[in-house]
């Protein structure tokens, strides 16, 4: 066989070199660096296993605090915090600080409150809300439990703010529920004032002023600051307690002693509720602090208090330190006219109303109550002027003829006093006053035709007015108007039956027209309304006998006897009566007290001695 010379491969230029291995010879030790390595590496995991042993093991588990995010910022809860949050707040529960290893064993307990769901995620807190009620406040308590032990707790609360409830209330539009809500967001904050202050701004605008002044009187004694107490006020002025005004003012002047308008309003008060004595003395004692021009309003209160209490002296000596700093007050000089006019000193009254018309020169009113002021002192040629003057301006013043008439009334002017009335039924000539004026004024004057003119107008307003229907009666019988004059007596008999002269006449009236019916007919009303007027028996006794009813005669005879039993007339005519019935008795008595009464009548004696002659001859 060949010798096939192997060739040896070129050894490439890369190839490594190899390193010869360290032989370490027996007994020799390692490195020192080496061996601490080695020993702290083996401490290290029996460390370690020690505390995974004590952390698995605890002996007294305990929670120390929880980290979270609130909206999204980080937020540490401590154990035993009581943490407040907002329906609208979102909460994550992001780890749990605890001495259990890995937490192992740990959880979350509540009741009322899906806790877990905060571990979760980011819950908006609404959301595990009861039925999901944001106008309400709640707590929640986080129990964090080893296993069954309770190792702390953080007590989660959660509630709505004020601006929430006041929200509420704005979108409300029923008023009644407005306050069904705000009595609702008082239960959850009852010591919030804005709430209050809200209910009570609710009652004020429904005018429900008991609740607004309860709720009032509630802040007040929480906070007895003046803004309530003026509140109150309001409310009381307008509930009108006078009672609880005057206590607020009080209390509101303790506050503010040196407010002079509170101390006035209190007079006021004092003085619109009748209690007038306070007021004088609530403002008695403003005169030491008020000065100057500022005493005006408090003169005038006094000088208008004391005439209230019927003290005119005093009132009158306020009004003048009044007039004394307000000369051009037309209302003092009405004031003092009026005072002076109840203490009898009418110059001066008189004196004042004239600085009044002086002030107020357009005033009728006064202008006329100072004619008829100076009228009645008897300055009649004075009221004259001053109305004269007045009528110049004002032609057409009902007020100022009828002064006018007046005033000539009390000079005798009867021309004057007719030109007046004739004035005033020019202005008024329904007046029915005047009227019955002139129709006297026309009949004294003997113009009978013009006076019944009037008096026709006048009674047809006044129809019941016996004394103008008895002046008609007088004009129509002298003007022979019997038939108008028949009316008037009718009427005027009615209204005033003891009138003999009206009953005269009806009869004579109606027994010329041979009218016996009618006769009989009025003088039966007659008899019944005056039983015991003779006159009237006798037309209806005469009316009877023109009638052929002579018993119904002889019936009021007798009755009229019984009135007038001397009536000699009478007695005859019923004697004759009863000689023409053949009652022969009967008239022999009757003549007999006939010739008793008057022993000279010669037709009673000689009819007396017939009768006796004939019954003797029977």
């Amino acid at each position: 066989m060949e010798n096939i010379q192997m060739k040896t491969p070129d050894r490439p230029a890369t190839t490594p070199v190899k390193r010869k291995k360290r032989v370490r010879k027996p007994g020799t030790k390692r490195p020192l660096g080496y061996r601490i390595g080695i020993t702290l590496f083996i401490a290290a995991i029996a460390l370690g296993a020690f505390k995974l042993w004590t952390c698995l093991n605890v002996a007294d588990p305990h929670f120390d605090y929880m980290d979270a995010t609130l909206n999204g910022e980080a937020l540490v809860l401590l154990n035993g915090e009581t943490a407040r949050f907002h329906p609208g707040d979102r909460l994550r529960i992001i780890d749990i600080s605890t001495n259990i290893c890995f937490n192992r064993g740990v959880r979350i307990v509540s009741e009322g409150m899906d806790a877990d769901s905060l571990v979760y995620g980011e819950v908006l807190l609404s959301e595990v809300l009861p039925e999901k009620d944001i106008y309400s406040g709640y707590t929640f308590r986080l129990d964090i439990k080893f296993k069954n032990t309770l190792m702390g707790y953080i007590d989660l609360v959660v509630e709505p703010q004020v601006k929430d409830w006041l929200d509420r209330v704005d979108r409300v539009i029923d008023p009644d529920r407005r306050i069904d809500v705000l009595k609702q967001a008082q239960d959850v904050f009852p010591d919030e004032r804005q709430i209050k202050n809200r209910l009570v701004s609710e009652y004020i605008n429904q005018q429900k002023w008991a609740d607004a002044a309860r709720m009032l009187e509630g802040l007040v004694r929480e906070n007895p600051d003046p803004e309530s107490y003026g509140d109150l006020l309001d409310v009381y002025e307008k509930m009108q307690n006078a009672i609880g005004a005057v206590s607020v003012l009080r209390k509101m002047i303790d506050l503010k002693p040196d407010d002079l308008d509170l101390k006035i309003k209190l007079a006021d008060v004092l003085e619109s509720s009748g209690r007038i004595t306070e007021a004088i003395e609530v403002y008695e004692a403003l005169l030491e602090g008020v000065k100057g021009k500022d005493l005006l309003p408090v003169y005038n209160s006094l000088g208008y208090l004391y005439a209230e209490k019927g003290d005119n002296d005093k009132a009158i000596s306020f009004y003048l330190k009044a007039l004394d700093l307000n000369k051009e007050d037309a209302n003092i000089y009405d004031n003092l006219s009026l005072l002076y006019e109840k203490t009898g000193q009418k110059d001066k009254a008189n004196q004042y109303l004239a600085g009044v018309i002086e002030l107020r020169p357009d005033s009728k009113d006064d202008k006329m109550k100072l004619a008829g002021n100076l009228l009645e002192a008897g300055k009649i040629q004075e009221a004259e002027e001053n109305i004269g003057d007045f009528l110049k301006v004002h032609p057409g013043s009902m007020d100022a003829w009828m002064l006018m008439a007046r005033i000539a009334e009390k000079k005798g002017d009867r021309t004057a006093l007719q030109t007046a009335y004739e004035k005033i039924m020019g202005l008024d000539p329904l007046n029915s006053a005047v009227m019955y004026n002139l129709g006297v004024m026309e009949y004294d004057s003997g113009n009978q035709e013009k006076a019944s003119d009037y008096f026709e107008k006048y009674i047809i307003s006044s129809p019941d007015d016996e004394t103008a229907r008895s002046f008609l009666f007088e004009i129509y019988r002298t003007l022979k108007k019997d038939d108008l004059a028949y009316r008037e007596a009718s009427a005027i008999i009615k209204l005033k039956p003891d009138e003999s002269e009206c009953w005269k006449y009806i009869f004579e009236y109606l027994n010329k027209k041979q009218r016996y019916s009618d006769i009989i007919s009025i003088m039966q009303e007659g008899v019944e309304t005056s039983p015991k007027d003779v006159s009237i028996r006798k037309y209806l006794i005469g009316a009877y006998l023109k009638t052929g009813k002579e018993n119904l005669a002889i019936t009021h005879m007798k009755a009229a006897l019984e009135l007038q039993p001397k009536d000699e007339e009478m007695l005859m005519q019923l004697a004759r009566l009863y000689e023409q019935q053949n009652k022969t008795g009967e008239a022999l008595d009757t003549y007999k007290k006939a010739l008793e009464i008057n022993p000279e009548n010669a037709e009673a004696e000689d009819a007396y001695l017939r009768l006796r002659l004939k019954t003797i001859g029977k």
